[in-house]
């Protein structure tokens, strides 16, 4: 049965698209850090801070889910979107703390496409996630994050292969670190489809 929603209700969604909104600025802040070696530890301030705030936010879902009485979706539903973005959120805040650890060593361009499709993954979840009302309509946009998840997965591997032919064990151990991190950012946003994609079945 397709649930109906009432102004009160929206106050779930309304923090789970600010969970996703997080993930975005994170990825803005990490795409600075790629840019240039200056200002590292202005950028994992600025990491940590939305660490912070999505801590934050997971825990207001929570209370949220605990004493509201009428909710958008079920509320298991409502929870595990905001745990997967949480979970993004610290992955991509890792991230940055391995960048900063490289120094001045440049990451290969594989790093900049890997990140450009996790934030294009986070901007369709975003969109998403602010039209679970209208359930009718996001299965194109659970069909392109899927595709960009797919994506991501092949420039990984790409990835790790490319680093595989550098010549000091000590690089390939930092930059296979940081593609790691990375992956699992994406990995994380996936979940967040693949959850959507539950949803759409259940409640249609």
């Amino acid at each position: 049965m397709k649930f109906r929603l009432f102004p009160s209700d929206t106050r779930g969604l309304e923090l789970l698209r600010d969970l996703a909104t997080e993930v975005h600025q994170c990825v803005g802040v990490l795409s600075e850090m790629l840019g240039s070696d200056e200002d590292r530890d202005l950028h994992l301030e600025a990491l940590n801070a939305s660490e912070v705030k999505t801590t934050d936010l997971h825990y207001a879902v929570l209370t949220h889910l605990r004493t509201s009485y009428v909710n958008p979706l079920p509320r298991e539903d409502v929870y595990t979107f905001s745990r997967l973005l949480h979970e993004a959120v610290e992955q991509l805040s890792g991230a940055g703390v391995l960048i900063g650890h490289l120094g001045n060593r440049q990451l290969s361009h594989r790093a900049a496409e890997q990140l450009e499709l996790i934030g294009r993954q986070a901007e369709l979840t975003t969109q998403a996630l602010g039209q679970l009302q209208r359930l009718d309509d996001l299965e194109d946009l659970w069909l392109d994050l899927v595709r960009i998840s797919k994506r991501a997965h092949r420039t990984h591997r790409t990835w790790i292969g490319e680093i595989g032919e550098l010549s000091k064990a000590g690089t390939i151990i930092r930059h296979r670190s940081v593609a790691e991190q990375f992956l699992v950012a994406a990995q994380s946003l996936r979940a967040v489809a693949d959850h959507l994609g539950r949803v759409l079945v259940k409640e249609s």
